[in-house]
């Protein structure tokens, strides 16, 4: 078997039975299996018989239910799958036709907006619409700041690399960012790439909630904190080890202005963006009261709705 899609359920069948329903072509021809992971829905999820292979677990977080689908997973490949997403048919001939034709030590094969660079120096070009390029290293200066090459969702590994690298899983003790993490971990360790990036394979259908829709609880705003703090201790040390690539540097700086106007426009309380602050520090060009200042407002926003 080809490709194993491994999806996290938890109290989100519906959305589900759409995700299940853009893959059962690839199940029913025999290149791919559907492993759901039902993180202990309240409801829990129904079997499927053949198409779906249904792995029950204790609700542990979304990092755990993907950790457990890396161990039960049987195709070559594993990619990674939110229940809420649609993976289109557009273009799959053509992904698949990639992965068949990819060398044996190849372990990453990445969807999305890339470059191509053949040598040191070079100035980056874009890829070729009508064809693939194949990488002897991970590109690390091609992460620009709104790169996908750091969402998970673009990205479908060789399972058995996976399990030769138990260090490269997801963080279960993160309930944010830990895809992210995941991702950057990824991209450090495997040591070269094919990608394509002619085609979008996959939509969201319900809102992330990391996203600015909506407001956190006090008791979310708290957890979100502590996962967001960790996130960065993470990527400060990610780029304090690869300080050589600018890139790195720029992702750094363009994630500490999203999570601080995310905190901000969420809501939370002064002490929890103090909280982060005290992490990241301000951003640059922009004082501390003036962070404190914009969540303030936020919050007198919301309290008018």
């Amino acid at each position: 078997m080809l490709l194993s899609f491994i999806v996290p359920v938890y109290n989100n069948a519906a959305a589900f039975a759409q995700c299940r329903r853009s893959l059962l072509p690839l199940v029913e021809s025999g290149i791919a299996e559907i492993v759901a992971v039902d993180d202990g829905s309240v409801v829990p999820l129904v079997p499927d018989g053949h198409k779906v292979r249904l792995l029950r677990t204790d609700h542990r977080g979304a990092a755990a239910a993907r950790n457990a689908g890396i161990e039960t997973a049987k195709g070559e490949f594993v990619w990674f799958v939110d229940a809420d997403d649609e993976i289109s048919t557009d273009a799959i001939d053509s992904l698949l036709a990639d992965l068949q034709a990819m060398d044996p030590s190849v372990p990453l094969f990445h969807i999305g907006p890339m470059v191509a660079v053949s040598s040191p120096g070079q100035v980056p070009q874009p890829v070729p619409p009508d064809r693939a390029a194949t990488r002897t290293a991970v590109p690390l200066q091609l992460l620009a700041p709104r790169c996908s090459i750091a969402d998970h969702t673009t990205n479908i590994l060789r399972r058995s690399w996976l399990l030769q690298h138990p260090e490269v899983r997801y963080r279960e003790d993160m309930a944010l960012l830990e895809d992210t993490v995941f991702s950057l971990k990824v991209i450090e360790s495997a040591g070269s790439c094919l990608c394509n990036d002619t085609y979008r394979f996959y939509r969201h259908h319900t809102y992330n909630p990391s996203s600015t829709s909506g407001a956190w609880s006090a008791v979310r705003s708290e957890r979100f904190t502590s996962d967001v703090c960790r996130f960065f201790v993470f990527l400060q040390q990610y780029a304090a080890a690869h300080s050589d690539c600018p890139q790195v540097a720029a992702y750094y700086e363009r994630m500490r202005y999203v999570y601080l106007r995310v905190m901000a426009v969420k809501g939370c309380p002064r002490a929890n963006l103090v909280r982060l602050i005290d992490v990241v520090g301000a951003p640059r060009r922009t004082p501390r009261f003036i962070c404190f200042l914009f969540a303030f407002l936020c919050r007198k926003l919301r309290r008018l709705k």
